[in-house]
């Protein structure tokens, strides 16, 4: 109960970063375009990791090191006025040694070409690509393989909703409210699956986000992600091909096969969720965002039901992160917790901070400890781990 205690004062103590939380891209102004414009900017992340873990069975030797350095190259052209393309790459990640393109998105802010249109694209913005949808808004505090400064933590959410998809949306925004609308066909292996009429799937979100006055902010939104029966197999937790943070926790020891005890054997080490494949499925964020001064609150209830290779499933994420800012500093405090239909668990906590010495470039220290409960977690049910990781990036 002590533990607990002050585990939640730290929700509400402590020191945090220098801007507000963003969620969806502000519109582009029209009337500031000029010319051609292309933005070349980078990304930059290393870690240095202290873990420990324990189980019921031999696990691998984690080192106290550091990790892969990662690094992204995302581009930004402005193409017209209101219209921008982005194109993100990722030039080293934990899942991947090569070089490769994330995706690529075309935000339409204003359409030039269709002057009628001009009244309600004050209020619409279109996003069309491969891209993440606009899913619940845990997406926004978490890390994109060397992009991190959304994050206030090192490591992402247990059960991390991320993906890319071909697919489009319509955002509509007025006076606070929100609502997105949008279709893709839940597919990271492009060319593979169904005729597209039958691998659709459709997302939508409902919000508010207002400065109710100048010291308090308030965003509360839901979500929906509907995956039709007969899919060929849908991705959404599954979907961050760079890697997780926590390399090689809870990794069983092989010594038949060595490769599988590298940290790209199982590069989604820490993270638990419905997997991706799902034929079937339903799933449910709800979010509040709360800023009072340098205090913002974040938390997640999300639910899902589907059906993964003819089993059905059954998924709730909750989550609870308190930071506070102050000046260039932060610190803060997240408890998440994931649980299944057939009562296994896994919970963690992480109590953190960091400090942004410029513009450009953070540091932050994570103590995270994590418990797993239940069958579904095999060798390593009621095996955890916990320890230190410190990170520094910089992004421009």
């Amino acid at each position: 109960m002590k533990k607990t205690i002050f585990t939640l004062s730290l929700l509400v103590t402590g020191l945090l970063l220098v801007n507000g939380q963003q969620f969806e891209a502000e519109k582009i102004d029209a009337s500031e375009f000029e010319e051609l414009k292309v933005k070349v900017g980078a990304d930059f992340a290393l870690q240095y990791q202290g873990i420990t873990h324990e189980a019921d069975v031999e696990l691998i030797d984690i080192k106290k090191n550091f990790n892969l350095p990662t690094a992204n190259l995302h581009i930004t052209a402005d193409l017209a006025p209101g219209i921008q393309l982005h194109i993100n790459n990722y030039m080293s990640s934990r899942h991947h040694n090569e070089a490769w393109v994330e995706g690529g998105y075309l935000t339409m802010d204003n359409l030039p070409f269709l002057p009628a249109a001009d009244n309600i694209m004050q209020y619409l913005t279109i996003k069309a690509g491969v891209m993440m949808p606009n899913y619940g808004d845990a997406h926004y505090f978490r890390s994109n393989n060397a992009a991190v400064t959304t994050n206030p933590f090192v490591g992402n959410w247990i059960m991390d909703a991320y993906t890319n998809n071909p697919g489009m949306e319509f955002l509509f925004r007025h006076s606070g409210f929100l609502a997105n609308v949008g279709v893709n066909n839940g597919r990271m292996n492009y060319g593979r699956g169904n005729d597209l009429g039958e691998d659709l799937v459709f997302t939508w979100k409902l919000g508010y986000d207002t400065n109710i006055n100048e010291d308090l902010r308030l965003r509360a939104s839901f979500s929906g992600y509907h995956v039709g029966e007969g899919h060929s197999g849908s991705t959404l937790w599954d979907g961050d091909r760079a890697g997780a943070r926590y390399y090689n926790v809870m990794q069983v020891f092989n010594a038949d096969v060595p490769a599988n005890n590298l940290a790209d054997a199982n590069f989604r080490s820490g993270r638990w969720s419905p997997g991706a494949n799902q034929t079937e499925m339903s799933s449910y964020m709800a979010n509040l965002f709360v800023q009072f001064h340098g205090l913002e609150v974040f938390g997640i209830y999300e639910t899902m039901n589907g059906v993964r290779g003819g089993n059905d499933q059954d998924f709730t994420q909750t989550a609870l992160q308190g930071i506070y800012r102050f000046g260039d500093f932060y610190a803060g405090a997240r408890l998440n917790k994931v649980d299944n239909n057939d009562g296994s668990t896994v919970s963690r906590t992480n109590i953190g901070g960091g400090w942004n010495m410029i513009e450009y470039v953070v540091v932050k220290l994570d103590y995270v400890t994590q418990k797993y409960e239940g069958p579904a977690h095999g060798a390593i049910d009621g095996g955890k781990f916990n320890g230190l990781v410190l990170e520094a990036a910089i992004s421009f």
